[in-house]
């Protein structure tokens, strides 16, 4: 609709309205009306478009107003995001680093996806076979107590089907990021794999039955992260995020519930992980320190998933192979 000389167009239509029986009283006050509507429209998408390019960055830890070609923030030493990035999280969206733990963690688990595939030619779309899942290292309980409990890690970077990978990879890169920035890549990582344990632990104690795999369990755990962070730090964005994440745990274990999901250790993780993140000190809080305990955290969340990944490709030994002729 056009902007300029606005009382020419609007009273040639007004005319025109009353030529054929129509109001032109009534015609005029509704063509007045749509031209402010078109300017209110036209001047809301020009603000979203300046906020969402404008040339700096905002740390996501203190908030502080940073130059658009810095890389850590001035004030904290938070890794601040590229201005694509920037613009992306301010459209709602998580774009994480490509050397974040999550990028990291999506990469591992895409390979293992394709030895899997590569191992059992023609399946990978629908879903493997059981001896597959087995072999490279899938959650089944007679193994488990047959000692192969190696498997209670494997699990969380194996996916059954094209459909449960894509999922799981999606929800990875929504919260993982978010996680990366409350505690840092080194304790991301630990309370992904110290949780996606600890649920698989949960399920086996719960009394699974069957074959599970996924790395739902440890992205519940990170989502009771963030949810534990937010109940203890108290504040209307805390107990914003809290509330968001508890309504993702509901949904998820709603939808679990449908399709036949491992709840146990869907709730194992998010219980495991409320308690982590609610005696977890934020990285702003440590004002650039980081403690031996931080460090150590981050070393063995590292060497849990460089051992997981090493034993899904060689894992010592499987009881159904030593039974088999």
């Amino acid at each position: 609709m056009p902007d300029e000389n606005p009382h020419d167009w609007i009273e040639s239509l007004t005319r025109w309205a009353g030529a054929i029986g129509l109001n032109p009283v009534r015609v005029r006050w509704k063509l007045m009306g749509l031209r402010e509507k078109f300017r209110d429209t036209k001047h809301r998408a020009q603000v979203k478009k300046e906020s969402v390019g404008y040339r700096h960055k905002i740390c996501p830890s203190c908030g502080s107003v940073e130059d658009r070609g810095n890389k850590t923030c001035s004030r904290c030493g938070a890794a601040l995001y590229t201005h694509f990035g920037q613009m992306v999280r301010r459209l709602g969206l998580v774009a994480p680093h490509f050397n974040s733990v999550s990028s990291i963690l999506a990469g591992v688990i895409l390979l293992i996806y394709i030895a899997m595939m590569l191992h059992e030619p023609g399946a990978g779309l629908l879903g493997f076979s059981s001896d597959t899942l087995i072999h490279f290292g899938a959650h089944f309980p007679p193994l488990v107590r047959a000692g192969e409990v190696w498997r209670l890690a494997t699990a969380c970077f194996l996916h059954i089907g094209i459909w449960h990978l894509a999922f799981n990879l999606i929800a990875l890169m929504q919260i993982g990021p978010q996680v990366e920035e409350m505690f840092g890549r080194g304790r991301m990582l630990f309370f992904f794999m110290v949780t996606g344990i600890l649920a698989n632990l949960g399920s086996e104690i719960w009394g699974l039955y069957g074959i599970a795999a996924g790395a739902s369990g440890a992205l519940m755990g990170l989502i009771g992260v963030a949810a534990g962070w937010g109940q203890r730090d108290g504040t209307a964005i805390g107990r914003e995020v809290r509330g968001q994440m508890v309504n993702w745990m509901v949904y998820t274990v709603v939808f679990g519930f449908f399709i036949g999901a491992d709840n146990a250790a869907h709730i194992a993780g998010f219980l495991v992980g409320g308690v982590l993140g609610f005696f977890s000190k934020p990285v702003w809080e440590l004002q650039g320190r980081r403690s031996f305990l931080h460090q150590a955290m981050g070393w063995i969340g590292f060497l849990l998933m460089a051992g997981t990944v090493l034993l899904v490709f060689h894992p010592p030994f499987s009881v159904m192979d030593l039974t088999r002729p």
